[in-house]
């Protein structure tokens, strides 16, 4: 845990509550509206700011800010009393600038690097359908996912070009059987396809790729090599697409990673259980990554893998110090063999924020792996989310379409929209969204969940009773924890109470963040702040939510339970 954050960069913008600093572009907003301050204010914010890790005595910042000026301590306290106003900052009681008497003054808000790398409105968009299998070939699941995974993640890495993801493309490719229609859909400008197919220690590969607008001549090749080769096979189609779709680029797509075809099934095997994220099926996954590693333990995409699987398993609840320090280590061993894996960067930052609560680092950590691969979808998902729990809204709104600009037809990104909506108190927003993503996958539990909520923060805990109820249907404990509250804010608090039983009576099975939640709904204070304390003890970052989320803020206030977390040293806390 990090008490403090340390200062940032001198020439990075920051965000601190509803504020944003560019110091380069000697720029203050609020809101996005730009704030009129008198140059030396300014430059005594931005000094004050730049030094956030320690009290600045005043003869420093009276040196600094108006060096070669002679002032009185009067004039420096008139200053900070004019940005105590801009900033809407109480001497008494200071979110953002705090007095130290007879010494100096310290900036204590919570400091956030704003997110660099922009995505280039001119990138060409690419989708990547997953790979065919030959005639007269057997099938072969993952390997036909696994080729086309394989070219994403190295197209990916190259900053004019948008890569649509594969579970997308597989979505909407269900539902258009031409490719104009399909195109249209994903929002691409070009569609990649292929087949595939193996036999006697050879590989069969064939690709064609089309332009949706028709402006180019399709380009099309086919390979016939030993599958000691695929890696080889890979590259060489990543590097004709470059040549085709971005002739001018002056990058080149980072070369896979080889391993041998046992340790390369076994992984390809292991992705395909883990995106389908269930637990039995991340489970099988995490066999089939330790399986990749016994054949080759310097496959560093594999470490990766399976540094994801014990992340989810952290999540869930049980034994979560050990997975996430397994998670940790797998992480540290995939980027000691490949340091441009762009997930474990991704996973770090995560590992940051939700096992050693050093929210600051996370921050970076977020902020720098963006800057790095600004066209990942799963690193502004992730930062997104983050930024959701820290109470960063606006952030998290940002990223949340940013991350929609990448990969518009999600229903993951979809919904993470809707959420970054609901937690910023933008509920009218937050339903459409959420009405949205259920009509391009109907169903869908996660955009049920936020919908449900939003409904509750609307005054209309009968709806929000329905869609909670259909989200539960899922079977993730954490739904039935809100689908319980509806119940008690739509009045029926027997039937919440016979889920709360159940729930005890479930053990371990039950992450404790469930029942607390019930709990506090049900108004049984000293229980809820009991199981909360547990969450807090078993590093459960779930316990964020009694601190971003409306609807378990609004039932806390006036309890304990919000000086319970202020031991978190958590952005945005009263």
């Amino acid at each position: 845990m990090n008490p403090r954050p340390s200062a940032p960069d001198s020439t990075s913008p920051v965000r601190f509550g509803r504020f944003l600093l560019d110091a380069s572009r000697h720029e203050l907003k609020c809101d996005g509206s730009p704030v009129d301050l008198s140059p030396k204010v300014f430059e005594a914010l931005v000094y004050l700011v730049r030094n956030a890790d320690r009290v600045v005595p005043k003869n420093e910042l009276l040196d600094t800010v108006w060096r070669g000026t002679l002032v009185t301590d009067n004039v420096l306290a008139q200053a900070i009393s004019s940005l105590r106003k801009v900033l809407d900052d109480n001497a008494r009681s200071p979110r953002f600038i705090k007095s130290v008497p007879r010494v100096g003054y310290r900036f204590v808000g919570d400091i956030r690097a704003e997110p660099q790398g922009a995505l280039d409105p001119s990138s060409q968009r690419l989708a990547v359908l997953p790979f065919e299998t030959f005639d007269g070939h057997a099938g072969d699941a993952a390997l036909e996912s696994g080729i086309a995974d394989g070219i994403i993640a190295r197209l990916s890495s190259l900053s004019g070009l948008i890569v649509r993801p594969l579970a997308s493309t597989r979505m909407a490719q269900a539902g258009h059987a031409d490719q104009g229609g399909l195109g249209q859909f994903l929002e691409v400008d070009w569609i990649l396809e292929g087949r595939i197919g193996q036999r006697d220690g050879r590989i069969l590969v064939n690709f064609r790729l089309t332009s949706v607008e028709k402006t180019r001549e399709p380009l099309a090749q086919t390979y016939d090599r030993s599958l000691t080769e695929i890696f080889t096979v890979q590259d060489d189609i990543c590097e004709r697409v470059i040549e085709h779709v971005l002739p001018q680029a002056a990058e080149a797509p980072a070369v896979s990673g080889t391993t041998t075809v046992p340790a390369y099934t076994a992984y390809l095997e292991g992705r395909l259980f883990l995106d389908r994220f269930t637990q039995h099926d991340v489970e099988r996954a995490a066999t089939l990554f330790e399986r990749s590693l016994d054949h080759d333990p310097s496959y560093a995409p594999a470490w990766a893998s399976l540094a994801e699987c014990h992340e989810f398993f952290g999540t869930i609840g049980a034994s979560s110090t050990h997975h996430y320090e397994t998670a940790r280590s797998a992480t540290r061993r995939a980027l000691k063999l490949d340091k441009t894996l762009p997930e474990a960067h991704c996973m770090l930052a995560k590992i940051a924020w939700q096992f050693d609560w050093d929210w600051h680092r996370a921050a970076q950590l977020f902020a720098a792996t963006l800057e790095a691969f600004p066209n990942r979808p799963d690193v502004v998902i992730a930062y997104s989310d983050y930024c959701c729990f820290m109470k960063a809204g606006d952030q998290s709104i940002e990223l949340a379409r940013r991350a929609l600009s990448i990969d518009p037809v999600s229903p993951w990104v979809n919904t993470l929209l809707a959420q970054a909506l609901h937690m910023a108190g933008r509920d009218v927003e937050a339903i459409a969204q959420a009405e949205r993503t259920l009509e391009l996958a109907p169903g869908f539990p996660f955009a049920r969940f936020f919908l449900g909520l939003s409904c509750l923060e609307m005054g209309d805990p009968e709806r929000g009773v329905i869609e909670l109820g259909r989200a539960v249907e899922s079977g993730r404990p954490d739904f039935l924890g809100a689908f319980a509250t509806a119940l008690v804010l739509a009045g029926d608090t027997e039937q919440a109470a016979h889920i709360l039983e159940g729930m005890v009576a479930a053990g371990d099975e039950v992450p404790p963040i469930a029942p607390a939640i019930v709990r506090l709904a049900l108004g049984e204070y000293a229980e809820a702040e009991a199981g909360f304390r547990e969450c807090i003890e078993r590093r459960d970052w779930h316990v964020l939510a009694l601190h971003s989320e409306p609807v378990l803020v609004r039932l806390a206030a006036g309890t304990r339970l919000s000086a319970m977390l202020e031991q978190l040293n958590l952005p945005g806390a009263p």
